[in-house]
């Protein structure tokens, strides 16, 4: 060995012990997690099991900690002022510009930069805005509940059927919103490869080596759908609100097909990915506790005589005001609920100026040019806030406050369509397909996993690596027709 890789070995070595012994000793604040790897950290760790590495530092470190993730000096935090602090700080303080680019190009395949996180903000960003509000939505979304039932209506003449509990709900809410946003045009049979993408996209996230030509395969025949779709001649009602809103703004700032394409796949996977697997949880903790689910379905189909008068005309007239208020406490209540438990949730940003926050009495500095990580899913479990907190428990946001555009989760952390500034885009839309999804197959149909008796489908296995909600493997059910007076 030369001398100069000798000496570089002996440093590296030193500097991992420094770091090890500085984090095992507790005599600094933050704590740092220890580490024997320079540079790397607890990298590994950390993309191994994003929640379970956090939880198990929280446990052992406390609401603040520091740790070294992949070159990237990290303060996390799970006080949920400071997270909410983190939501409303100015982007010239605390930047997410690196998550956007890393989503960007972990879903497109494209490179990312400025002029990405550009178009994401300043042009994509405000059209959401006006596309996806409250009074839009009344507008754009009516068609979503019929066409939901048509494509499930087939199974409503069978006496059983067994299905995969997702596809059977998500793929027909995927093709009635896409329909209803995106219009005629838009291109059909993308189902099952945007799910095979969003099932690897924290392996394409956190760029971990994995076999990827299936997920490959899937990601270029979206491309080439959507590229199709944004590159016709002309942008008519055909194209949907949406998508001539998507349109519009791509040929009026000269965005090229490439770029243009990327960022659509990009939006398509973020407003369906999370909902979807939401969904799924949310009809699994159903499934799992009986008096859940007869207090949501006596709701709904109460809900339905009296608020529509029958499934019909609530088909033909439903939109997302109608489900907001008092007429459905509970199953607003669930999906909160669901939420809370399940999204496995980070606010991460870098400090572009030296930002600080209070730690009880202390003071914590996050330097410029590192980055703090809010840890919100140890701010959703928190005992003080929240008594059984890692438990799903299906009337906790019941006796909200449910007047008009409010959450009943004011008063507690739940920041799982963002907060402030920072608030979910298609948050709208989101509860909207939830509710729908619930009011449409708990009134239509009963559904019973398959093994019941036995439980051995639940818990569901889940993948410990994750970026957001847990994906599980897959749940079948048998599914049967209702047989009640649907007046």
């Amino acid at each position: 060995m030369s001398l100069v890789a000798y000496g570089i070995a002996i440093a590296a070595i030193a500097y991992a012990y420094s770091l090890f012994f500085s984090g095992s000793k507790g005599e600094t604040f933050p704590p740092r997690v220890p580490t024997f790897l320079p540079w790397i950290g607890s990298a590994f760790q950390y993309m191994n099991s994003p929640s379970e590495f956090l939880a198990n530092c929280h446990k052992k470190y406390g609401s603040v900690y520091k740790v070294l993730i992949g070159g990237r000096e990290v303060v996390v935090t799970s006080s949920a002022s400071v997270i909410s602090s983190m939501y409303a700080t100015d982007p010239g303080a605390l930047g997410a510009h690196t998550t956007h680019i890393d989503i960007y190009e972990a879903v497109s395949g494209c490179k990312g930069g400025p002029e990405v996180y550009r178009v994401i903000t300043q042009l994509i960003f405000p059209m959401l805005d006006q596309r996806l509000s409250r009074r839009a939505l009344e507008d754009s979304v009516p068609t979503i509940a019929q066409a939901v039932y048509n494509i499930i209506k087939p199974y409503t003449e069978m006496q059983t059927a067994r299905v995969s509990l997702m596809d059977f709900i998500n793929e027909p809410l995927y093709v009635a919103t896409n329909l209803a946003m995106f219009g005629t045009r838009f291109p059909s049979g993308t189902y099952h490869d945007l799910r095979t993408l969003d099932v690897t996209m924290p392996e394409r996230f956190f760029r971990v080596p994995f076999w990827p030509w299936k997920s490959e395969r899937a990601r270029r025949r979206l491309a080439a759908k959507y590229s199709d779709y944004l590159n016709t001649d002309d942008v008519s009602d055909a194209d949907g609100p949406l998508g001539f809103a998507f349109k519009k703004l791509f040929r009026e700032n000269n965005i090229p097909l490439e770029a243009a394409t990327g960022h659509m796949l990009t939006f398509l996977w973020g407003m369906h990915s999370n909902t979807s697997v939401v969904a799924l949880w949310m009809f699994l903790f159903l499934l799992n506790d009986h008096d859940a689910l007869v207090a949501v379905r006596d709701e709904v189909d109460r809900a339905i005589k009296t608020e529509f008068g029958d499934f019909d005309t609530f088909l033909a007239n439903v939109k997302p005001k109608e489900l907001e208020g008092k007429s459905f406490p509970i199953l607003t209540s669930v999906i909160l609920e669901t939420m809370r438990v399940v999204i496995m949730f980070v606010v991460f940003r870098i400090a572009k100026r030296d930002w600080e926050f209070k730690d009880g009495g202390r003071t914590v500095l996050v330097p410029k040019g590192e980055f703090i990580l809010g840890n919100a899913q140890a701010a959703h479990s928190d005992e003080t806030w929240y008594k059984d907190g890692h438990k799903f428990v299906f009337d906790r946001y019941a006796q909200g406050d449910y007047r008009e555009g409010r959450l009943p989760t004011d008063g507690n952390p739940w920041f799982c369509l963002g907060v402030g500034r920072h608030l979910c885009k298609g948050r709208y839309i989101a509860m909207y397909e939830l509710k729908l999804a619930a009011l449409i197959f708990l009134h239509r149909f009963e559904i019973t996993p398959v093994n019941e008796g036995s439980k051995s489908w639940w818990p569901p296995k889940t993948t410990k690596r994750t970026l957001a909600v847990p994906r599980t493997e897959t749940v079948m059910v048998d599914v049967r027709p209702r047989h009640v007076d649907f007046v």
